[in-house]
This record gives structure tokens, C-alpha cells and sequence, in this order.
């Protein structure tokens, strides 16, 4: 027997022949998902634009995802891993709190501006990504401050500068007015500050 009825008779459907997207196609479109935030903010990101800017069409998008809801919620999760998470646990790995607490203001500097600006206010429209977005908050703020006290022994005076910190940040990314160099002077500041 041959054919569809002896894929079925062996266990094998029509789906199970589905070619699985890769990881690689995946992340060109997560990572142009990022982009669009950053350069068209939340209201920029549609099914076209993605694909606009990954130069795919969207037979190879729905190829890679299901459908735009399962899209949008790895693109958030991705933010929180790869633009978050990831740079934390490289700096866990300097074990000098003075050197991770510049290796932090060098994260601060580099972060995706534009688009965590834009998931900022994704954030004010879907709770599911406010709650991660509140969570990558905490988690910074939290390892700014562990980093600090570390650094000063003087836990009050982590948790303030930390608290400071995220201020800064988020009023940065948040802001009309965009001066790198005054954000790296605000960040080295309070780190020179806290260490002298």
C-alpha cells in the first residue's frame, strides 16, 4: 500500500510532514519585531511591517508562527530574555561589584531605547505584557541594588540608588529629550558617588 492511507495505517498524518520552522527563521522575525517597535513604536507593529522589515512574506511568518498572538507573546518574552535577562547574567559573571556596576551603566547605554520605549506603552494597553514588562523592571532594579550593596555595604543606600537608576532609565526611554551622554554622566555619578 502506498500513499496518504499507508501514512495513516503507520501512524504518520499530513501534519507530521509539516516542515518545523527554524529557530534562525523565528529570530530574523523577533528580531525585526523589535525593530518595528523601535522605530515605529507599538502602533507601528503589524503583521506587514514585520514582514516589511525582514523582507519575508507572510506565508514564511505563518511558517514560523502560528498565528499573531502566539507572535507577539514570544516577541515580549524574547525582549525579557535576550535584551534583559541575558545582560544580567553576563554581568553576574564580574565578580568585582565596582567593575559590574560600570559593566551596568555600559548595559544601560546600549539597551533598545526605542523599543523597550514602545513596549512601555504596549504595557498601558495588555496586561500580559505589563506584567512582564513590571517584572523585568523589578528584576533590573533588584540586581542594580544587590550590585551596590555589594559594592557600598550599605543596603539603604543601594536600594535608593537603584530605585534613582531605574528612574533614570525610564524616564530616558520614556522621555522627549535623548542625550546618551547625559545618561552616562546621571548613571557614573551616582556610581562615583556611591563608591568614594
Amino acid at each position: 500500500m502506498t500513499g496518504p492511507t499507508r501514512l495513516i495505517e503507520e501512524g504518520v498524518t499530513s501534519d507530521a510532514k509539516k516542515k518545523v520552522p527554524t529557530r534562525g527563521a523565528q529570530l530574523r522575525f523577533l528580531d525585526g519585531g523589535l525593530d518595528v517597535l523601535g522605530s515605529k513604536g507599538h502602533a507601528g507593529l503589524r503583521l506587514a511591517t514585520v514582514c516589511e522589515a525582514v523582507g519575508a512574506t507572510t506565508g514564511s511568518f505563518y511558517h514560523a508562527f502560528a498565528n499573531w498572538g502566539d507572535y507577539t507573546s514570544e516577541l515580549i518574552q524574547y525582549w525579557r530574555t535576550e535584551k534583559s535577562g541575558r545582560l544580567i547574567s553576563n554581568a553576574r559573571e564580574i565578580t568585582d561589584p565596582a567593575k559590574r556596576l560600570t559593566f551596568l551603566i555600559d548595559i544601560g547605554l546600549h539597551l533598545p531605547h526605542e523599543s523597550e520605549a514602545a513596549i512601555r506603552v504596549w504595557a498601558a494597553h495588555d496586561p500580559d505584557v505589563q506584567a512582564i514588562q513590571i517584572e523585568v523592571d523589578q528584576e533590573r532594579r533588584r540586581f542594580i541594588a544587590d550590585a551596590y550593596f555589594e559594592a557600598t555595604n550599605d543596603r539603604e543606600l543601594a536600594e535608593r540608588n537603584a530605585t534613582v537608576a531605574m528612574y533614570l532609565l525610564v524616564g530616558y526611554e520614556s522621555g522627549s529629550f535623548h542625550s546618551r551622554e547625559a545618561l552616562a554622566w546621571a548613571f557614573q555619578t551616582f556610581v562615583d558617588q556611591s563608591l568614594s
